[in-house]
């Protein structure tokens, strides 16, 4: 059985929760799956450590503690996936959308993505971006989400810019 989990800190800090453990055990599944999508070697060892330079426990707090985030547990109580949106230069973002490699193919990933879009809807938002890392199987997810690659409106290193109107 999968539960579904739902912390509303959007607008200001108002949900409680473990932070110290339910942190750490987010930036343990990013950083496992980062690992595990790059076996086709699409960003170098270099990359790879400055992609994770922003996916330390801490930086997960700070994005929680400004986001709508859902994440997901099994029977065990282990996150086996999580997605979250955050307002960032006056924009809306899905962020840090994760499943771990075991769970992959039951539609989990596309229950979170709904529900971060609804979530967008019932504040009235009309469009939402992304900025997917480049592994071909993430960007072919969006685009079947209806995401659609967009100019930078900022210097991108490691990703592309995707937006989907809601």
């Amino acid at each position: 059985m999968i539960n579904v989990h739902e912390i509303n800190n959007f607008n200001s800090l108002c949900e409680t929760y473990n932070k110290d453990e339910l942190t750490i055990k987010i930036a343990d599944l990013v950083n496992a799956n980062m690992l595990y999508e790059n076996k086709g070697n699409t960003y170098s060892k270099d990359e790879m450590q400055g992609l994770g330079k922003n996916k330390t426990a801490e930086s997960i707090k700070e994005l929680i503690d400004r986001a709508y985030l859902v994440y997901l547990t099994n029977e065990k109580n282990e996150i086996i996936g999580c997605g979250m949106v955050i307002k960032q230069d006056n924009l809306y973002f899905a962020k840090t959308l994760h499943i771990r490699h075991d769970y992959r193919g039951f539609g989990y990933a596309q229950k979170i993505c709904d529900l971060r879009e609804n979530f967008l809807r019932s504040i009235g938002e009309k469009e939402i971006y992304i900025e997917s890392l480049k592994y071909p199987k993430t960007i072919e997810f969006h685009k079947k989400r209806g995401f659609k690659e967009c100019p930078n409106y900022r210097e991108l290193k490691y990703t592309i810019l995707m937006k989907k109107d809601l």
